[in-house]
C-alpha cells in the first residue's frame, strides 16, 4: 500500500493531508451535531419555569451559564421581549442565522476539500501525462519502466481524489442536513416560549392550572 501512495508521486502529499483534514472535521461534527448537546430536556424545562413565573434575570443568568444556540436565542428572545413583534422576529431570525453558521463550523473546509481532491487527482494525472510523453521523447532501455511510473501516477492520484471526495460530499451533506435539522427544533421550541414571553399572564394561569 505505501509503494502504491509513494507511486503516486508528489501529488499525494496535499492529498493525504486533505484526508486527514476531512477525517477529522467529520468525526468532530458527528460527535457534536448531536441533539442532546442542544435540547436538552433539564434546560428546556428550566427555562419554561423561569418564563412562565416571570423570573426573566434568572432565565438571562441561567443561558449565560449554559452557553449554546438555544439558550442564546432564549436569552435574545428575553432581551428583547418588549420590541414590536415584527422586530423580535427579525432580532430571532438574525440569532438563528449566526447559530447557524456555529453548527455549520468546519463543513465549509469539507466542502473545500470536497471540491479540491478531484482537482488534485486531476494534476497529479496530468504530471503523469507528461512523465509519459518525456520518456517517451527520450525513448532508450528504461522506457517500459519509465511508462509504467507516469502511467501508475496519473492513475494513482485521480483514484485518491475521487476516494476522498465521494465519501466526504456524502457525509458533508448529511451534516449540513443535521446541522439545519437541529436548528429547526430549536426555533420550534423558540416559539412556544416566544407565546410564553408574550403572554405571560395567559400562560401563567394555564400553568396553574394544570399543575
Amino acid at each position: 500500500m505505501i509503494d502504491i501512495l509513494i507511486s503516486g508521486g508528489p501529488v499525494m502529499i496535499p492529498l493525504g493531508l486533505a484526508s486527514v483534514v476531512a477525517l477529522a472535521i467529520i468525526i468532530e461534527r458527528l460527535w457534536v451535531l448531536r441533539r442532546k448537546n442542544y435540547l436538552r430536556d433539564e434546560t428546556i424545562t428550566t427555562l419554561q419555569h423561569y418564563l412562565v413565573s416571570r423570573q426573566y434575570t434568572a432565565a438571562t443568568d441561567y443561558c449565560r451559564m449554559n452557553p449554546g444556540p438555544f439558550p442564546h436565542l432564549v436569552a435574545a428572545l428575553v432581551a428583547n421581549r418588549l420590541a414590536p413583534y415584527d422586530e423580535l422576529k427579525e432580532i430571532l431570525e438574525d440569532t438563528g442565522r449566526r447559530e447557524l453558521m456555529g453548527l455549520q463550523r468546519g463543513l465549509g473546509a469539507l466542502a473545500t476539500i470536497v471540491a479540491g481532491a478531484p482537482l488534485l487527482g486531476l494534476l497529479g494525472t496530468v504530471l503523469g501525462m507528461i512523465q509519459i510523453f518525456g520518456v517517451v521523447a527520450t525513448a532508450g532501455s528504461s522506457l517500459a519502466a519509465g511508462l509504467a511510473a507516469g502511467i501508475a501516477q496519473a492513475l494513482i492520484t485521480t483514484a485518491a481524489g475521487l476516494i476522498i471526495a465521494i465519501p466526504a460530499l456524502f457525509v458533508h451533506s448529511y451534516l449540513e442536513a443535521r446541522a439545519v435539522g437541529i436548528l429547526s427544533e430549536v426555533e420550534a421550541k423558540i416559539v412556544e416560549f416566544l407565546h410564553l414571553v408574550r403572554q405571560p399572564s395567559e400562560a401563567a394561569e394555564r400553568a396553574e392550572a394544570g399543575s
